[in-house]
């Protein structure tokens, strides 16, 4: 019986999804969703949903703040719709798909850098803020970006979305 048990916990270990590491990110980025019913906040990766990131006509957009990465995911902790006035429209903790966030541009003169070590030989010393920015991931303060000049890790990301940053 004890043997029956075993291989039973066994089996049921290997099929258990694996799920990637969290990095531990703090960065804040956009949702990009154009999602007319809004953003899915899910409980974990690819797991139930437990809020919707949804703006009202006098929100521009929606910032998140992204506390750490798990393969394709985002864990966030707090979501604020920014307009005029920003008000608060999620607290806790939540996932959402890379394919939902990111941000405007870049702050004009921003540095991106081949690691996320600001002592890392730079990429762009000193980036144009209106060009496409691909939100790659997170470690710590820094985005992993994909720009003009490729992939590369900064601290300056555009959020407003009235503005270039420049």
């Amino acid at each position: 019986m004890k043997m029956l048990v075993a291989a039973a916990f066994a089996v049921a270990c290997l099929a258990a999804p694996a799920r990637a590491a969290e990095t531990v990110c703090n960065i804040n980025v956009d949702v990009t969703d154009t999602d007319p019913k809004g953003t899915n906040v899910r409980a974990a990766p690819g797991g139930r949903i437990i809020a919707t990131l949804a703006s009202q006509p006098d929100d521009d957009w929606i910032e998140v703040h992204v506390t750490g990465q798990a393969g394709d995911w985002f864990a966030i902790d707090s979501a604020t719709a920014v307009g005029d006035d920003e008000k608060t429209i999620f607290r806790g903790k939540g996932y959402l798909h890379k394919s939902v966030v990111g941000a405007s541009g870049l702050q004009n003169g921003t540095t991106i850098w081949i690691d996320h070590d600001v002592r890392s030989h730079p990429l762009d010393p000193s980036a144009m803020g209106d060009q496409e920015v691909t939100l790659l991931g997170c470690w710590h303060d820094f985005a992993k970006v994909r720009v003009k000049k490729g992939e590369g890790w900064t601290k300056g990301l555009c959020l407003n979305q009235r503005t270039t940053c420049a």
